[in-house]
């Protein structure tokens, strides 16, 4: 290890000795090779940040039923499937109504809207699906997947 600590310090001294950089001089040698050192070393963590590696949340899993309401059927609904089907007309309706009632807000929406993924996350909808109500799936990366795919 000090052999190796040994060599490196040799090629780095005669690397800075060879380009003019005198141990008398420590503020050349200091703007010359440090300064240099660092901004690369700035522009390489840039660099890394902006095109760096692939993201660790995987985002298959985190994805919300698009519902088409004039589907809804009431038939065969178990008590889960029930309470989306209302809070889904819930947020139609404010859809339908925003800015025309004071109720009818986008953090109303928002609200009704993360009732029904929590949910959804445990209940089954195999009858909403089978009915056709549930059109697709939206992903919080901007994918949007099929009822078939998902």
């Amino acid at each position: 290890m000090r052999k190796l600590l040994r060599k490196i310090s040799v090629f780095a001294c005669s690397i800075f000795w060879g380009n003019g950089a005198r141990s008398g001089n420590p503020f050349r040698f200091i703007r010359k090779y440090w300064a240099q050192l660092l901004l690369s070393s700035i522009a390489i963590q840039t660099i890394a940040c902006a095109y760096g590696g692939e993201d660790p949340y995987d985002y298959s899993d985190d994805c919300d039923p698009v519902f088409d309401t004039e589907k809804f059927t009431n038939e065969g609904y178990t008590d889960c499937e029930k309470q989306i089907v209302q809070q889904a007309l819930i947020a139609k309706d404010l859809q339908d109504n925003l800015g025309k009632r004071e109720d009818a807000t986008i953090e109303a929406w928002n609200e009704v809207r993360q009732k029904i993924s929590e949910i959804a996350e445990t209940c089954d909808m195999k009858a909403l699906e089978t009915e056709g109500s549930i059109s697709s799936y939206y992903c919080s990366d901007g994918r949007t997947i099929n009822v078939s795919d998902h």
